[in-house]
């Protein structure tokens, strides 16, 4: 943003006389400004453009056109998209103030601040201006400090309007993308679910198998957080299966990441090679489906390529199921690898019951299976994808107007969110079920709780030192500024997200903001994201400070219960908190 720069000085030359001093010529110190802009005059006194050069020449972001006459104001003015248009309003070839108007009808200059520079003081005049559509009304010419002043605070105005007008419209392109890719992944579900009731099995372990799947593919078509999806596709994928362990592989960046991993004993690596030196990346690149038996898998990684899994999960497979995650194209996102196939559900003995089978591992049942798996969890991974993208790209908006507000920071906010939650429906008795439906809520809100920062000046975002009273009172706009971003609630999701938005700085004492709600009428998930926010700040890093010690965060989550925090979220945090940081370590900055 831009700012005007402390203890500036007067000196300098009364316009077209030299050798005296004057109010005009003042030299100004300003802080730096962050992109250039442009100031257009349109005035008929070259005089006044010459004047106005000189006075903006102290800022070097500051380019200055001049227009000469009213008939090819509007014109130049829509070529240049100007932050600042000064206008004065009588020229002898047109009406300024006619010109105001034309300048608001036109949709290059939405943006654009329109100042008066008129020699006239009738009140009558500023009146009709401001009426018309100007910004301001100054009086040519004003002293020096005042004159640049108000050129950077409308030059700051216009860029900051222009800035959300660009995030609004990347917003509406996404979500019209969305749109679109929803349509197309509705298709392929109905085409899926098509062909599921084509599928005929005999056995009822098959049928009961099959029967899982369908009501998993509506479950999974629900969750729209990345994370919490894949976790929720391996365990059930490891579960039909009968497997020991598992991982989900994700394209990405031209590599394979081990996105999710159930059963691990070590964790060396999560990265692989987009190629044919491991089974999981030849299945990522040729969609062909790869099933190991004990034999096979032991000659893995030594006369043959490694499966891909021995670092995610820390030991050797006897048998393995790999199955590629197959977008609509026929494009791979991924795989699964399902490792160590030793038992799978008994029909007769319920859902939870296991029956042994053959040393081999798995057989064409389990592939059946497993593929017909993947193939929904494609749509629900392809659908959650581009919700994190749309997610990432207001983070990243927010990232570029704070550099505290990092993908790290907001993601570790959300796995602490979600561990907390976790804690709180394990005391409360919350079933597993219930949770599972309201954490993909949560975790998004959690990830968006600091997106209204994207509303807020840059010089009070990154002001090095403490933020005056006006300016904090302005950083607190943020919580409702997030907050309309969702607004028009058509989803869960929205929901949540403007809730945890607007309230997660509210304190248990109802001191907060901006609402200053108390106690429970707080919602739970913003009291959650309360405290896995301080907890993550606490803990981090950063210019102005060290990470407290595990021993000192304690005590504050303490000493706060009841005032600042919830003081059962709290208590939960400080009892787990070897795990919270266990989490946070896996999203360093």
């Amino acid at each position: 943003m831009l700012a005007i720069g402390r203890g500036m000085e007067t000196q300098g030359t009364q316009l077209g006389q030299e050798g005296c001093e004057s109010r005009y010529s003042s030299r100004v110190n300003t802080h730096t400004v962050s992109q250039p802009f442009t100031v257009l005059i349109v005035d008929d006194q070259p005089i006044v453009g010459e004047s106005v050069r000189r006075l903006l020449s102290v800022v070097p972001e500051a380019r200055v056109e001049v227009c000469m006459r009213a008939v090819d104001a509007l014109a130049m003015a829509c070529a240049l998209r100007p932050a600042v248009i000064l206008q004065d309003i009588n020229m002898p070839d047109g009406d300024g103030l006619d010109l105001l108007e034309r300048y608001r009808w036109e949709s290059a200059l939405a943006e654009s601040s329109i100042v008066v520079l008129s020699a006239e003081e009738h009140a009558a005049t500023k009146a009709e201006a401001f009426a018309r559509g100007a910004d301001d009304y100054l009086v040519k010419l004003p002293p020096a400090q005042e004159f640049v002043a108000r050129v950077l605070h409308h030059a700051d105005a216009a860029l900051a309007k222009r800035e959300r007008s660009q995030a609004f419209r990347s917003l509406e392109r996404v979500e019209r993308d969305l749109a679109r890719r929803n349509t197309l992944l509705d298709q392929a579900n109905a085409q899926l679910a098509a062909s599921n009731r084509d599928l005929v099995v005999d056995a009822d372990t098959q049928r009961e198998r099959l029967d899982r799947i369908a009501q998993l593919s509506s479950e999974l078509a629900r969750v729209q957080d990345l994370d919490i999806l894949l976790g929720r596709i391996l365990s059930e994928a490891v579960l039909l299966a009968g497997s020991r362990a598992g991982v989900v592989f994700l394209v990405e960046d031209g590599r394979l990441h081990a996105a999710e991993i159930v059963g691990a004993t070590e964790i060396r690596s999560r990265e692989l090679a987009l190629d044919a030196s491991t089974i999981a990346g030849e299945v990522a690149i040729s969609a062909d489906i790869i099933r190991l038996g004990s034999d096979a898998c032991a000659l893995a990684g030594r006369s043959a390529p490694p499966i891909g899994t021995e670092q995610a999960l820390g030991f050797q497979a006897s048998s393995a199921l790999v199955v590629p995650i197959i977008r609509a194209g026929d494009r791979a996102l991924g795989c699964i690898a399902l490792i160590d196939g030793f038992s799978r559900p008994s029909s007769s003995a319920g859902h939870d019951a296991q029956t042994r089978r053959s040393t081999d591992g798995f057989d064409e049942s389990d592939e059946r299976l497993v593929a017909h798996f993947a193939s929904l969890a494609a749509v629900a991974i392809e659908r959650a994808q581009l919700v994190r993208s749309m997610i990432l790209r207001m983070i990243a908006m927010a990232e570029l107007r704070d550099p505290t507000e990092t993908a790290g920071h907001v993601g570790r906010v959300a796995d602490l969110s979600i561990m907390i939650y976790d804690r709180w429906c394990e005391a409360h008795g919350v079933s597993s079920v219930s949770s599972m439906r309201t954490r993909d809520s949560l975790r998004i809100g959690a990830l968006l709780h600091d997106v209204g920062k994207v509303g807020i000046s840059d010089a009070i975002l990154k002001k090095p030192g403490k933020l005056d009273d006006a300016e904090f009172a302005e950083m607190k706009k943020h919580t409702i500024v997030g907050a309309e971003l969702f607004a028009g609630i058509r989803t869960d999701f929205d929901e949540c997200a403007a809730e945890v938005a607007l309230c997660h700085h509210e304190r248990w004492d109802g001191k907060g903001y901006p609402r200053g709600l108390a106690g429970d009428a707080i919602p739970l998930f913003a009291r959650i994201v309360a405290v896995a926010d301080v907890f993550d700040a606490l803990s981090s890093k950063r210019v102005y400070k060290e990470a407290w010690p595990r021993e000192k965060i304690a005590v504050v989550f303490v000493e706060e219960a009841g005032t600042h925090f919830d003081p059962e979220l709290a208590a939960l945090l400080v009892a787990n908190q070897l795990e919270a940081e266990a989490l946070r370590a896996r999203r360093p900055d």
